[in-house]
């Protein structure tokens, strides 16, 4: 069984990276879907903290090794939405020559994600690969 804390955060070479087992991407969105303002989560590799605000997502990264979002709630359902579904994508796949995984980041027009942000990818683990790092 595995719950937030195997996920893990990694901050190399300019790319942002959120990964972790199926059953660890869950539990981590449902703590982050049920805190009605701010939220801290200490995850292998640093922290995930997010603020429900106003306006679009906003995903930056502060001392190194704290993930940040913040935004309002239907913009924030972004990452709850790729943390779900990459769970479910990664448990269901039949072909696994490539582990699932979601970008998210800012583009020119974009109205849900703010040009301010850093771009993010979110990597689910095949659930039979989901032992310590």
């Amino acid at each position: 069984m595995t719950d937030y804390r195997d996920c893990r955060l990694s901050f190399a070479g300019g790319e942002n990276e959120l990964a972790g087992p199926p059953d660890a991407l869950r539990d981590l969105c449902r703590l982050l879907r049920a805190d009605p303002e701010a939220i801290e989560v200490p995850v292998r590799g640093g922290t995930v903290a997010q603020a429900r605000t106003a306006g679009p997502l906003l995903v930056g990264v502060r001392d190194g090794n704290v993930l940040c979002l913040s935004g309002g709630v239907e913009y924030l359902d972004i990452v709850w939405d790729a943390l779900d579904g990459l769970a479910e994508q990664s448990e269901t796949a039949e072909d696994r020559a490539i582990h699932r995984h979601q970008h998210i980041e800012y583009y020119p027009g974009d109205e849900y994600r703010s040009p301010d942000s850093v771009p993010l990818i979110i990597v689910a683990d095949w659930p039979d690969e989901s032992g310590p790092c």
